[in-house]
């Protein structure tokens, strides 16, 4: 299980205050976003995140929209991927290794353990950067910042569109999710 820290105070805040595991729920569906095998549960300001996802973009957007609303400080990410069978899976099954000794789940946990920490950005479940946007800042200064050209803050507010509606929804204290391009 991997935690992610977003600060309370930021993001969208959702009807009749502190959202509910349900408001959390109903926001993800809203949002067209995986529900089904998602279960989420509220503790203060925890949300914690179960079940399974087709990929790990999905993984990320649905950590990001639960962590981007207000009075969700901290999300405990306990998804999985459903993952194919790879050519690692096979060729570990054809050598009659033990299980996890040759499979692409052994080696993706062992690389997310790798993530470091860097201060105001972070990785997420699928290797995108997690940016905090800090007091100022932009989209176009977010995407010359982290992709160096400030023509792809259209691929930032796309690659968003579970948080951001548009450029002007950006506030302080949200975090972005920045793929690879």
């Amino acid at each position: 299980m991997t935690t992610y820290r977003f600060p309370a105070e930021a993001g969208l805040a959702l009807d009749g205050g502190a959202p509910t595991a349900a408001a959390i729920n109903d926001r993800l569906a809203e949002l067209g976003l995986t529900r089904q095998g998602v279960m989420v549960t509220r503790h203060d300001d925890a949300a914690t995140l179960e079940g399974q996802v087709p990929d790990e973009a999905t993984r990320e957007r649905v950590l990001l929209v639960v962590g981007n609303l207000q009075g969700i400080a901290r999300v405990d990410d306990r998804l999985t991927v459903n993952r194919a069978t790879g050519l690692l899976d096979t060729l570990g099954a054809f050598a009659r290794l033990p299980a996890g000794n040759a499979s692409t789940e052994a080696a993706g946990g062992t690389v997310h353990r790798a993530n470091p920490d860097a201060g105001d950005t972070g990785f997420g479940p699928g290797g995108s950067i997690l940016h905090l946007v800090q007091p100022g800042e932009t989209l176009e200064a977010i995407a010359a910042r982290h992709y160096h050209d400030t023509a792809a803050a259209g691929w930032v507010l796309e690659s968003n569109a579970a948080v951001l509606t548009d450029a002007s929804a950006l506030q302080p204290g949200m975090v972005l999710r920045l793929p690879p391009r």
